[in-house]
């Protein structure tokens, strides 16, 4: 059931094993020169011809049906026996399917948008077979949640088809011949909301569940009232141009509302879905990148959440470095990457360029929802680190200098190269900087200062006597 007021929406789900409703043969179902079929349907698996409106339940019957597809892995859309190329659907997001008959052509519709149909359409005739929903010939059974079934006798142009797919009808339409609005929310029967009477008995054990939504729960772009991975699938295929969306999902999508679709709606989604408080993480005040010898070197001050980049053409990056619980998605020149598991981004090497593309934009996002523009800025050559006096005993003064703010660590190390510890480790800004530093529990010996802004090092010998 749609629904704009405060309202409950059901949609009955299919378990794909005998689950189906049967409404009764009658001529007003006979549909057979222009027609158009209507359904919302909420895939959760995929199979061969699995049926969502069918009647042709017995041989050479040649009733309109309307299915997945018969080529694996079976994501398209059959309509009489014509069909769409498979990848269409996805599992756990719900589709507006709308078949239409015109004078003997077909089209169909996913979301409001044409896809072409290939192959030789049925010659559909009159029977006196049933009608099935969830069901087609041969008991192929849907598996997933279906909503708002519609059957008209007239070819339903593209403009009516999107004027009235996400509203719910009066049911007293002209051309409309059935319709399921699937708003019972109980019992077995389902009931004809045109006033036609085409009463559909619901067979085996399908289970009412939430339907499609239009209450505008922020976020849920499949619109199953649940906030969940699928969600974030959608919205990043929406801000890749991957997928257009509806007017309603775009409106979703945008979970900060501040009129704009980017990294930082998706990782507030994120946030929602992990619970996480944005509060306890630290904010990104100041954050920046090197690209060094083709490595892009992000330097930050806070936790990052997630990244979005724009090349200056599309060239796709075969070698990022991100950890394995970060997402990283890429179409043409748009790149997005962001947490899956709440993990915040460390500063360091995050892909290799091509030397022939450039990074046009790069915005960052935190834990905060707060997003940021960063440029990339001069390499500093060297640091010009000394260490004085040395030998030293007990107090050793560190110099260096920066050309830019930067995220810096110096570290010890012995003559093993190995790590003692850590000396300092944050954010410096540009210009010249001395610290003093008291290695109260090293023994004598030598030892190697190494200075570090991810991008760059510097290493300084110094030798320790008491």
């Amino acid at each position: 059931m749609l629904c704009f007021a405060l309202c409950q929406e059901h949609s009955l789900r299919f378990d794909g094993n005998g689950d189906y409703v049967l409404i009764q043969d009658h001529f007003d179902l006979d549909l057979t020169q222009n027609y158009t079929l209507e359904a919302w349907i909420f895939p959760e698996s995929f199979d061969w011809l699995c049926g969502i409106i069918s009647k042709y339940h017995t041989p050479a019957s040649h009733g309109y049906v309307l299915r997945l597809t018969s080529q694996s892995p079976y994501t398209g859309i059959s309509f009489d026996e014509t069909e769409t190329n498979t990848g269409i659907l996805y599992s756990g997001q719900w589709f507006h399917i709308a078949a239409v008959k015109e004078t003997g052509q077909r089209r169909l519709y996913v979301n409001g948008t044409e896809y072409s149909l290939s192959g030789n359409p049925l010659n559909t005739s009159a029977n006196t077979d049933p009608l099935r929903i969830g069901s087609d010939y041969g008991d192929r059974y849907f598996h997933g949640k279906i909503d708002e079934i519609r059957l008209w006798n007239i070819p339903r142009t593209e403009t009516d088809i999107i004027s009235t797919m996400e509203t719910t009808l009066t049911g007293n339409e002209d051309g409309l011949v059935a319709y399921y609005s699937f708003n019972e929310g109980t019992g077995d029967t389902l009931h004809d909301n045109s006033g036609n009477s085409h009463t559909g008995i619901i067979r085996g054990n399908p289970t009412w569940a939430d339907g499609y939504n239009l209450s505008g729960l922020s976020g849920d772009l499949n619109f199953d009232d649940v906030l969940n991975i699928y969600d974030t699938v959608i919205l990043a295929a929406i801000m890749l141009g991957m997928e257009d969306g509806t007017d309603i999902q775009i409106n979703t999508a945008d979970t900060n509302q501040d009129g704009i679709i980017d990294i930082a709606d998706l990782v507030l989604l994120i946030q929602w879905i992990l619970d996480i408080d944005g509060h306890a993480r630290s904010p990104v005040q100041k954050a920046k990148y090197f690209i060094q010898d083709r490595s892009v070197v992000l330097q930050t001050d806070g936790e990052i959440a997630g990244l979005q980049i724009e090349l200056s053409h599309p060239v796709e990056i075969m070698d990022q470095k991100l950890p394995l619980s970060w997402a990283w998605k890429q179409s043409g020149e748009k790149i997005i990457a962001y947490s899956l598991d709440g993990s915040s981004l460390q500063p360091g090497t995050l892909f290799l360029l091509d030397e022939n593309v450039k990074i046009d934009h790069f915005t960052v996002a935190d834990w905060s929802s707060n997003s940021k523009k960063i440029h990339a800025v001069v390499i500093p050559e060297e640091f010009n680190l000394s260490s004085f006096p040395n030998p030293f005993n007990p107090v050793n003064h560190i110099a260096f200098k920066l050309e830019s703010s930067s995220f810096i660590d110096i570290s010890l190390f012995n003559t093993k190269g190995q790590k003692i510890n850590t000396i300092l480790h944050e954010t410096k800004n540009s210009g010249p900087h001395q610290m003093q530093w008291r290695p109260s529990s090293l023994s004598s010996g030598t030892y190697f200062l190494q200075i570090s802004d991810g991008a760059n090092k510097q290493t300084k010998k110094v030798i320790l006597l008491k």
